[in-house]
């Protein structure tokens, strides 16, 4: 059994795919992963990963915005034909394709390798932005889109209400939803947290449409002791350091630099709330699910969220956090205050994000995919 995984990056920092490479290993799978070469490669982790690997590399002038519409031309073209030739070249049986940019290759390639297609949508990639409001651009991926996936072995998607929407948007199955949840952490969690000290938490990218604005202003509004921690990188680092000096929040707001993948669980589990605001801005950030959720709830953290559907649907389920109703400085300023005065409810919720965690962890998820991946095998 031959699985290529590809994905539009060198994997080092993409815990989902590295979890797919890892988990088929396992399974006694021969596993090939193709990935383009980005900013983050480094030869030592790949070979750490212990599968073959092949990594695409477009060169550093045709990367990013091109003004000249011949490199662009060029880059396009590449990036299709680059991982179709290097995948017929692996012979797979079945080939996992991450996120609607290795899609169309993927397809193409199992055309000619007479093997079966999973697509894994990490996000709805036609509501991003940046793409949403290019009416052509959009209009594009929804026709390939829609042709493909009636044409493939399987999809799995990353949360429930964006299966639910590729289900009705393309009237096909409904997508299995296996989301991107750590391993279960083996670090002893104490049952009961003490509230000195209080931290709230927002680890991630910063970027436009996750509420780190609103998060960073909420500072003004917070009781003594409390701090807030952004740990991450991102294109809003620089405007959001701007508003904590013009606003004279340093003593309220710390700047943390990233951690790799392995540790970002145990060191979240050094705070005492994780901040999750993504806004509704589109129905990309509406319907799909920040990996945040399940770091925290695997460092015992209760969460703060944002009210989006996946958010409040996890939420009702297992009860581990509390939804901003207002979301604005103030209202998730209320909130925070709230946790970090009540420690009664802030240790039921703690206790039950410790269960949850247990429920949603890779583990779990894991076993779905290989089921997925041997349906696949067994069709061939």
């Amino acid at each position: 059994m031959k699985l290529c995984i590809i994905v539009a990056n060198s994997l080092r920092k993409d815990p989902r795919v590295i979890k797919q490479i890892r988990c088929a290993i396992d399974e006694g799978i021969d596993v090939h992963f193709v990935g383009f070469m980005d900013d983050n490669y480094n030869k030592e982790f790949l070979e750490s990963v212990g599968c073959h690997y092949s990594i695409i590399d477009l060169g550093k002038k045709y990367h990013g915005h091109l003004k000249s519409v011949i490199k662009t031309i060029y880059r396009e073209f590449m990036h299709l034909y680059l991982p179709i030739k290097t995948m017929v070249r692996i012979k797979p049986d079945v080939i996992h394709a991450n996120d609607f940019n290795t899609l169309i290759q993927a397809y193409i390639a199992s055309k000619i390798c007479k093997c079966r297609v999973l697509y894994d949508s990490h996000e709805i990639c036609a509501e991003n932005i940046g793409i949403a409001d290019k009416k052509i651009r959009k209009n594009t991926i929804i026709v390939l889109e829609h042709l493909l996936l009636k044409r493939i072995g399987a999809m799995v998607s990353v949360s429930n209400a964006a299966a639910a929407y590729f289900s009705h948007k393309y009237k096909i199955q409904l997508p299995t939803v296996i989301t991107n949840c750590p391993y279960k952490s083996n670090m002893p969690i104490a049952k009961d947290k003490a509230l000195d000290g209080f931290e709230a938490l927002y680890q991630g990218q910063m970027y436009q449409g996750r509420g780190y604005e609103e998060f960073v202003r909420s500072a003004g509004f917070l009781k003594n002791n409390i701090t807030l921690v952004i740990r991450g990188y991102g294109s809003i680092e620089g405007e959001l350091r701007k508003i904590v000096a013009d606003e004279n929040l340093g003593n309220r707001v710390r700047f943390d630099g990233p951690v790799e993948i392995k540790d970002i669980v145990s060191k979240a589990s050094e705070s005492h709330l994780g901040v999750v605001l993504t806004q509704p801005l589109n129905i990309n950030f509406k319907l799909t699910v920040s990996n945040k959720i399940f770091e925290y709830i695997h460092a015992g953290l209760p969460v703060l969220l944002s009210d989006i559907p996946e958010h409040r649907y996890l939420n009702e389920k297992f009860n581990f956090g509390i939804i901003v109703n207002e979301f604005s400085p103030t209202g998730i300023a209320e909130c925070i205050n709230f946790l970090a005065t009540n420690p009664e409810k802030y240790n039921v919720l703690r206790n039950n994000a410790i269960k949850a965690s247990d429920t949603m962890c890779w583990e779990n998820e894991s076993k779905k995919l290989i089921g997925i991946y041997n349906r696949l095998f067994q069709k061939q």
